[in-house]
């Protein structure tokens, strides 16, 4: 069995599974299996120790107001489990790249930004939003716990929403400019977090091409 954390086979072709199907016209997000429980375990220890602020009600301009109902430590600390884990990610998709014809991304890639988030039961979760522009390639959500939803959709409003599977021992994986070739509005994923009835911790994680 493989230690917690590390590059395995497997992970290589969940990974190429996961941007195979990010690929595909109208793709913006999916998920694939990825983490073992020891994983989860090993993450949960850490993130449910770190230190949380409760984020901003409100944020984003007017008419693009996102409801936020949640604790957050960010910047979350790349040390122990959490570097491992993003040394992994990091290691799989070069490994991925390496053996795809064409890449998938088209520029170097780091996880620079990795933010934790804790929900409470019944949390409001976070409304429909894009992820900024200045993260480029793909964008990471990983749930360690609790019993929530994760959606995608088209429109600002809701409409055409489609659940992305991001139960604890999946890898959610979003779209984002650099990826594919694609640019601009047309590369990112709006998506949101809703029906928070057993809380929810969960991990994101993110290329910064312009870090504070």
């Amino acid at each position: 069995m493989a230690k917690p954390l590390t590059l395995t086979e497997g992970r290589i072709r969940a990974m190429t599974a996961a941007f195979q199907d990010l690929s595909q016209e109208g793709v913006l997000a999916t998920s694939v299996p990825f983490f073992s429980p020891d994983d989860i375990n090993i993450l949960i220890k850490q993130c449910s120790k770190l230190p949380m602020r409760q984020a901003k009600p409100r944020v984003g301009t007017e008419g693009r107001e996102v409801i936020q109902d949640f604790d957050i430590c960010f910047p979350a600390p790349r040390e122990r489990a959490l570097a491992q884990l993003a040394d992994l990610l990091e290691e799989t998709i070069a490994e991925v790249q390496n053996r795809a014809e064409t890449s998938f991304i088209d520029e170097a890639f780091h996880l620079n930004d990795v933010a934790v988030q804790h929900y409470p039961p019944n949390s409001a979760g976070i409304g429909v939003h894009m992820d900024s522009l200045r993260y480029r390639g793909v964008v990471f959500i990983i749930t360690l716990a609790g019993q929530s939803t994760l959606s995608t959709c088209r429109d600002r409003d809701g409409n055409d929403a489609r659940i992305i599977d991001d139960q604890p021992g999946r890898l959610a994986v979003l779209s984002a400019p650099g990826f594919c070739g694609r640019e601009g509005e047309g590369a990112r994923a709006l998506h949101y977090v809703h029906d928070v009835s057993g809380g929810r911790l969960s991990i994101g994680l993110r290329f910064d091409t312009r870090p504070h």
